[in-house]
This record gives C-alpha cells, sequence and structure tokens, in this order.
C-alpha cells in the first residue's frame, strides 16, 4: 500500500512579503523543544543544521531545522508524504544539491508521529522481508505495539496537525509557509482548517483533497495517466504498439492465471493482475517511472514478466523492506481512520482490466483495516476545506497516485488558488522536477507563478 496508497500580503504584510525573523534558538515552550543529535548520515554543508526533539504527552518528534544564511522571508514547514514517511534522515534531498528555498528561507523538517526517527515508531519490521508479505505479519506487527501498549489510534491527520501546532509554538514562531507533498498535503490542508492564521501560504503538491474519496476515485486517475502515458509515446519514440491494449492483455491473463515470479532475493512471488497493476503504479509515480513504464509493459506483453517486474521493481517505492523510509503501521492507522471509513470500497467489474485490477487492491485494504482495528477519524475530517490563503497546486498529468482532477477539484474549492500542472509531471514533482522546485521556490517569495509553465 503506498501512499494516495501529506499562502495574505494585508494584514500580513510584513510577515509574509517582507520577511520575518528566523527562528530563535530559543521558545517560549523550550522545556519541550529539547536539542539532539542529528540522526543518519551527516550532510556536508555550509549551512547551519540543528536537531531537536519534540516532547509532546505520548510522541517525541525528530525535527531538523536547516537555517538560510540570509532568511529573508518566512520559515517553511516541510510536510512529508505517507502516511508513515520520514524527512529529517532525508535532509539530503534539501541540502545535495541546495534547495531554491532556503535561499531566503529557513526549512522545518519532521517526522510525522509513528513514522522516521520519531517515536513511539509504528514501523513494521516484519514486514521487512519482501513484496510478498501478508495479513499474518501485519498481525504479528499489531501483536508487538500492543504488547508495548503503543496507541496505534493516534496517528491520524488530526493528530498530526496538532503535533505541527505545538511544534510551531514550541519554535516560538507565529506564522510560517507550508510546504506538503502527497499525503502532507492532507496535513496542510488540515492545519489550514484549525490553524489558519498561522499560515502565510501553502504549497501543495500531488494534493490528497479530504472530500475526495481516494480508493473510489483511484482506478479512473490511474487509468488517465496511462492514458496520457501512451499519447506521449510517438514523441520519445518508444512503446510503438500502444501500452493500454497490451497491458489489458497482460492483466487479463494474470486475471486468470497468476504467475509465479522470482525477484531478485530469490523469493517467489505470485502476481495476479491486482498485484501487477500496483507494481505498475507504484512505478510510474517516480521520477523514472514514464521511462520503465513505457519498457515493462511491452516486456509483459511479450511473455517476459519475469523482466518487467524486475526493472519496475528497481524504481518502485513498495515500503516492505530492510530499511525502507515507510512505517507501515502508521501508514495504516492513517488509511483506516482517515480514508476507508469515508469511501464505498467497492470493487468494479466495469469489463476494462485496467480499471478491475486496480480496484481489487481494496480487497486487501478492507481486510488489513478490519485486523488493525481502529476507530474511524470525526466526519470533518473528510470535509472540503475553505480558506484565503494563497495556495499554490501543482500537479502532474503522468501522476497515478494523486490524479490531475482532484487538484482541479481542489483549486475550485479554495478561494486563492493558483493551479499548476504539466504534462511531463509525475507525483510529487517539487522533490524531483527542477522547474517544479523554481516555481515553488518563487511563489514562497511572493511570486504568482504562470498556470501553464514553459519547462
Amino acid at each position: 500500500m503506498r501512499a494516495l496508497p501529506g499562502v495574505l500580503c494585508l494584514i500580513t504584510l510584513a510577515a509574509a512579503c517582507s520577511g520575518s525573523p528566523p527562528i530563535p534558538n530559543g521558545s517560549a515552550a523550550s522545556d519541550v523543544l529539547l536539542d539532539a543529535d542529528c540522526p543518519g548520515e551527516e550532510v556536508p554543508t555550509d549551512l547551519t543544521v540543528n536537531c531537536h526533539r519534540l516532547e509532546l504527552v505520548d510522541a517525541s518528534l525528530s525535527v531538523v531545522v536547516i537555517r538560510s544564511a540570509d532568511p529573508t522571508g518566512a520559515p517553511v514547514l516541510h510536510l512529508h508524504g505517507g502516511p508513515g514517511g520520514r524527512a529529517v534522515r532525508d535532509r539530503y534531498r534539501w541540502l545535495a544539491p541546495r534547495s531554491e528555498i532556503l535561499e531566503g528561507h529557513n526549512v522545518i523538517l519532521v517526522d510525522q508521529r509513528g513514522g522516521g526517527d520519531s517515536t513511539p515508531s509504528l514501523d513494521c519490521p516484519e514486514l521487512d522481508a519482501g513484496p510478498a508479505a501478508g495479513l499474518d505479519d501485519y498481525r504479528s506487527c499489531r501483536r508487538r505495539l500492543d504488547d508495548a501498549d503503543i496507541d496505534r489510534s493516534q496517528t491520524t491527520v488530526k493528530g498530526i496537525a496538532a503535533d505541527m501546532v505545538s511544534l510551531r509554538q514550541a519554535l516560538g514562531l507565529e506564522s510560517w509557509h507550508l510546504h506538503g507533498v502527497s499525503f502532507g498535503t492532507r496535513i496542510a490542508l488540515e492545519l489550514i482548517r484549525i490553524d489558519e492564521g498561522a499560515v502565510l501560504s501553502a504549497v501543495l503538491d500531488s494534493p490528497m483533497p479530504p472530500e475526495v474519496d481516494a480508493y473510489d476515485d483511484l482506478p479512473v486517475g490511474v487509468l488517465g495517466a496511462l492514458e496520457r502515458l501512451e499519447a506521449g509515446c510517438s514523441e520519445v519514440a518508444a512503446c510503438t504498439e500502444g501500452l493500454l491494449e497490451p497491458l489489458r492483455g497482460v492483466l487479463a491473463d494474470l486475471a486468470d492465471r497468476p504467475v509465479a515470479v522470482t525477484t531478485s532475493s530469490g523469493e517467489a512471488v505470485i502476481y495476479d493482475d491486482v498485484r501487477f497493476a500496483r507494481l505498475l503504479t507504484d512505478a510510474l509515480a517516480g521520477p523514472a517511472g514514464p521511462v520503465v513504464v513505457r519498457q515493462a509493459i511491452p516486456l509483459a506483453a511479450s511473455h517476459r514478466l519475469a523482466e518487467a517486474v524486475a526493472r519496475l521493481g528497481e524504481i518502485a517505492s513498495t515500503g516492505r523492506s530492510a530499511g525502507d523510509p515507510v512505517a507501515e503501521g502508521a501508514q495504516l492507522s492513517s488509511e483506516c481512520a482517515d480514508e476507508v471509513p469515508f469511501n464505498t470500497m467497492a470493487t468494479t467489474d466495469t469489463g476494462d482490466p485496467i480499471l478491475d485490477a486496480v480496484s481489487g487492491a481494496v480487497n486487501e485494504i478492507r481486510a488489513l483495516c478490519a485486523m488493525w482495528d481502529v476507530p474511524a477519524s470525526p466526519r470533518i475530517i473528510n470535509l472540503a476545506v475553505s480558506s484565503g490563503v494563497p495556495v499554490l497546486i501543482l500537479s502532474g498529468h503522468l501522476d497515478p497516485i494523486t490524479p490531475v482532477a482532484w487538484a482541479r477539484r481542489l483549486a475550485d474549492g479554495l478561494g486563492n488558488a493558483t493551479l499548476v500542472e504539466h504534462r511531463g509531471w509525475i507525483h510529487v514533482p517539487s522533490m524531483s522536477d527542477a522547474c517544479a522546485a523554481h516555481i515553488v521556490a518563487r511563489f514562497l517569495d511572493g511570486e504568482t507563478p504562470a498556470t501553464s509553465p514553459d519547462c
């Protein structure tokens, strides 16, 4: 399961547009924000990097502040994806090469509760054996967490957003900008809902609007991304036989006759249409996804499924391997509380092997959530957010995880949003595409970007 499957220049003119003081070394709540050693490998940089622990009543969050040499603008809180992702150990992504945002803003990274180096951890090492991990392995993880008296129900959008308010107060900040990616956009939108006065602006990259039923809408979104990928085949002189019809043939065959594929680890994994569609979707979401998927589908269609799986597996983020950046328990806790209760979770029988294979994944999700057994979040967590906060929305036409239709719907519902979409972008372009990253940096400095960038 992957993450699906995370601004006014009038009253706040001085802080938002002409800059605000850098993050102070101390704070009014310094008793809960403690200095700490930075986890993971040291990243060579001439910037100051301060690591902390935010000590809450029921959790301890890992935090890092990367200080700009000349912070002329307000700090930026980065909200990572997931649920169950991490940011602190991945700070190199901001430093090597250095993010353009750091030219004028301090950047705050935090591992959301349950994930990364925050504690208690809801990571499930029981699943690290590989992609064949099943319900029994998840059940073992739940049993271990329960035996340790770890409350699995506190890793939710509502709880994480409340943590971010505590972090802002502990840092002594009256306001900041938000940069949410994927699931992190859910947290950013919830912060706008509950702490709007402190949000100067928000970047929502590959958004997951709370009012969208993600699991119900995902099959059509995946198909749309594949259609756009196929449309671009002629531009790169690839997939001359097309993609959609060959893929439909592969999925139909796998639905009738699943195939055992031996992975690079020597593990035999049974691939049916649902598993192959999930692998393909995960791969397409990455920076190298369009190229690899255009190669893998013809391989699978020519009865070279093992080669196709190997190529896709090299770039897919399955979240089920030793050292992976996903805390699977945190992912389940949020998905099963914040998303699944508000979806119909019905499989489809449309006759289109692509739509039916993608929707078939809900059977696994239903079973996992029934076993994980966390209460549903309050209904408000699923309602649209309305606000006049300046918002930049980024969306890629090749994104199969958070389809462009979601971004358009969100932009229509917000009062002060600029939607920038690009036919070549995949999932979370601001973290991998230089053009998208430049647009974000300029927006945070007060510029209004073109809705159709020439890049």
